[in-house]
This record gives structure tokens, sequence and C-alpha cells, in this order.
């Protein structure tokens, strides 16, 4: 169970380093645009930093399964959702709606019931 919390949180941090080097690169605003923000993107610290963990991700990610069922640990990866929910709450001071709320709530009851058939 611990190294799947491991992946999943190197996952999230991934996304927020993600989200901050494109922070730092600006929108992507058109079709016709994308290639050379892209090319800006894929130079900038923090994607290249977030690209990096998601690879350690993927990579304690095969640990887990060849550990775990792949219907009691790919379930668990939905607690991304609710730790960048989370972070995105913190971090980016993002407004976070009630209905948001409730469903991190039942992604956590749904991950909790699941969870009780990991051996």
């Amino acid at each position: 169970m611990l190294l799947i919390i491991l992946s999943v949180s190197l996952a999230s941090v991934a996304q927020m380093l993600l989200k901050l080097g494109m922070m730092k690169v600006g929108k992507v605003s058109s079709l016709s645009s994308a290639p050379s923000m892209l090319i800006s993107a894929l130079i900038n610290p923090l994607v290249i930093s977030g690209l990096a963990v998601f690879g350690v991700s993927a990579l304690s990610w095969l640990v887990v399964l060849s550990r775990v069922k792949l219907s009691i640990a790919y379930p668990m990866v939905s607690l991304g959702y609710v730790a960048v929910v989370l972070f995105s709450w913190l971090i980016f001071k993002e407004t976070i709606r009630p209905v948001t709320i409730i469903g991190c709530i039942f992604v956590g009851i749904g991950v909790f019931l699941i969870s009780r058939g990991i051996n």
C-alpha cells in the first residue's frame, strides 16, 4: 500500500510541476502557436522536472503492478485526483466547489472499500 501511495503522490507532484512550468511558459492560445509553445515547455526546468517525476512514478508503478492485482491497484490511482484538487487549492489558490469536495469524499470512500481487498 505504501508503494501505491508513493507512486500516486509522485504523479500528483508531477502534475503540480507541469502546471507551474506551463504558467511560466504561458497559455497555448492557438494551434499555430502550439509548436513553439511546446518547445518552450520542453526546455522549461519545471516541465522537465515534472516529466522526470512522472518517470519515477511510472517506475514505482511497475513495481506495484508486479505485486498487486490490477483490479485493486488501478482504482488507487484515483487518489491522485483528490491530491491534485487539494494541491490546486493550496498552491494555486483555485476555488474548489462543494460538489468537488463531495466527489473527493466519494472517491476516498471508494478507494477505502477497494483497499479492503489488499492482502
